[in-house]
């Protein structure tokens, strides 16, 4: 993170925490546009908030695959997003 917090307090200050290296979203294998990636505001730290916009033109009415990316560390496969029709 950009600042020193304390594993167990709870984030509550802005600006908040966000991670020194860069953060991706690919879902259903689309670059996802990243609105915000950072400490999850009210709680513990530790924790990791992304908001990404899922593609205009992911399909809809299915399931797709949400992949997240920090620095060269990719989140685990078999993760997923369900898109209303």
């Amino acid at each position: 993170m950009d600042r020193q917090v304390f594993d167990g307090r709870l984030i509550v200050e802005e600006p908040y925490p966000r991670p020194l290296l860069p953060v991706g979203v690919r879902i259903g294998g689309r670059v996802a546009d990243i609105r915000y990636a950072g400490a999850a505001p009210g709680q513990v730290a530790g924790m990791l908030q992304v908001n990404a916009v899922i593609p205009a033109d992911t399909p809809r009415g299915t399931t797709a695959p949400v992949q997240i990316t920090i620095g060269s560390v990719t989140s685990q496969a078999n993760v997923f997003v369900a898109t209303k029709p």
